[in-house]
């Protein structure tokens, strides 16, 4: 497999509603049939496509994609979060630790755990968040 990897986010409540797949029905997509929208507690520039939305648990697959040098502050969500980077540089920042992810890699954070992302580098940055349960953002204060 190239470094492309295939699985993500993040962000918008509402707009996730009603994009549930059927039990059974395959799927298949690319970037260039997504249908990108931006989300609505980000600044602009921020956009997301939803993949899928687990009809049981309303955890959520989707595509993300931040422009360069776009950040997102301090948040949590109630439940596990998963980013898979396909492209681009991106900067995420949990507790103490800081590492800048790129295409292949991923990271997992715990459901509570205060995390923040940043692109780095001169490209937007495109990762795919996977949730285990319905989708929130909390900001955090500093």
């Amino acid at each position: 497999m190239k470094r492309t990897a295939a699985l993500a986010l993040l962000f918008v409540g509402a707009l996730w509603a009603g994009a549930q797949t059927p039990a059974g029905q395959v799927v298949f997509g690319s970037p260039a049939e997504s249908d990108w929208r931006p989300p609505s507690n980000l600044p602009p520039g921020a956009e997301y496509h939803l993949v899928r939305e687990d009809p049981v648990s309303h955890g959520i697959q989707a595509l993300v994609r931040f422009p360069s040098g776009f950040s997102v502050p301090a948040h949590s969500h109630s439940c596990a979060e998963t980013l898979v980077i396909m492209k681009g540089r991106l900067e995420v920042s949990a507790g103490a630790t800081t590492r800048t992810l790129s295409s292949g890699d991923y990271v997992v954070l715990p459901a509570g755990t205060a995390h923040a992302l940043t692109v780095k580098g001169w490209g937007k940055a495109v990762f795919m968040a996977v949730t285990d349960g319905p989708y929130d953002l909390k900001p955090v204060s500093p």
